[in-house]
């Protein structure tokens, strides 16, 4: 779809939620949906799907493990300049995996499939994550078909 401008009513969505793993099919398939409105291609929004379920899942696992009740997340999604972000955000307490777990690899999973990923944890304020994909619409095709061409 080259060559396709967005309607200005479909370039940004936004979303708050508890931090909880349930909340994470609600996000992707409304996520997926909204990209694909966009014109993005059908193997890129699956790279965007995959890389916002990783930070989702990390706010789940990370910012609020030591809270008793979930916290809350924010999803939003923009597509401005030919590109599209997306940040997901939290107010918790980031805290590393434990060495025994083996499954601190979900932010490079997400990092390896968006143009650019930024983490930025602000201790006592929470962590923001903020992946980018570059012209989304006119690009026609995921990265991962190009790194395997």
């Amino acid at each position: 779809m080259s060559g396709v401008t967005p309607t200005p009513s479909t370039r940004r969505w936004t979303h708050t939620a508890p931090a909880e793993s349930t909340v994470a099919t609600f996000v992707r398939r409304r996520l997926h949906s909204w990209a694909l409105e966009l014109g993005v291609s059908d193997s890129l929004v699956d790279d965007i799907v995959l890389g916002v379920y990783e930070a989702l899942a990390n706010v789940v696992e990370h910012a609020y493990r030591s809270a008793p009740e979930p916290g809350t997340m924010t999803i939003t999604a923009a597509y401005e300049h030919e590109t599209l972000t997306v940040t997901v955000s939290d107010t918790g307490t980031w805290r590393p995996p434990t060495p025994t777990t083996n499954r601190s690899h979900g932010l490079q999973l997400a990092a390896a499939v968006a143009d650019d990923l930024v983490v930025d944890h602000r201790p006592g304020f929470g962590t923001i994550v903020t992946a980018t994909w570059m012209n989304p619409v006119s690009a026609g095709r995921s990265r991962s078909a190009t790194r395997s061409s």
